[in-house]
């Protein structure tokens, strides 16, 4: 006996008992019901991961959506071998958020820093706090992260995408400026 929800979506009950692999394979090489059944499967789980990464049922479904368009896209690079559907779909998921999580800490981060260190700088000692405002952007956005944040070189580069070079270049000229700010 079908039920009123297996009417509504026929290709759920042809891939009822399909394991994910199947599925997963099936979406490889471009089948849409298969990548509605495998959504329909896991999306419950995967959200449900997202939100307690994220802490908001919002942020978690915009990325749940990117999760998917990256299993759509993906899905030739799952090995059987290496592991379980769910667990590759998860990795996806989990890495994504903690992705978002990073964005989300450097935006919190560089305002936290302009909108209330520099004035606590300023309160001690205006000459460095202006020095610091004086700086480009990325200069100051380094130098925080490596003097404020004791974020490594390595590390500062990993956060804004750039190479390391660039991050020790930025750190050096913006340190040699703010000396020379100071000193005049």
């Amino acid at each position: 006996m079908s039920t009123r929800r297996d009417k509504i979506n026929p290709s759920r009950t042809r891939m009822l008992h399909v394991d994910d692999t199947t599925l997963l394979n099936k979406v490889a090489r471009g089948d849409r019901s298969a990548f509605q059944q495998l959504y329909y499967r896991t999306s419950g789980r995967l959200l449900a991961i997202a939100i307690t990464m994220l802490g908001s049922r919002t942020l978690a479904e915009d990325l749940l959506q990117d999760a998917f368009v990256k299993i759509w896209y993906s899905a030739d690079n799952f090995d059987a071998a290496r592991g379980e559907p769910l667990a590759w779909m998860i990795t996806i998921t989990r890495n994504l958020a903690i992705d978002r999580l990073r964005q989300n800490r450097l935006v919190s981060n560089t305002e936290d820093f302009e909108a209330s260190h520099l004035p606590t700088l300023k309160d001690e000692n205006q000459r460095l706090a202006d020095c610091l405002q004086s700086l480009e952007s990325p200069q100051r956005q380094s130098i925080f992260a490596a003097f404020f944040q004791g974020l490594t070189h390595q590390e500062i580069a990993a956060r804004f995408a750039e190479p390391i070079g660039t991050i020790k270049s930025r750190v050096r000229r913006g340190l040699a400026a703010l000396k020379g700010c100071m000193e005049g």
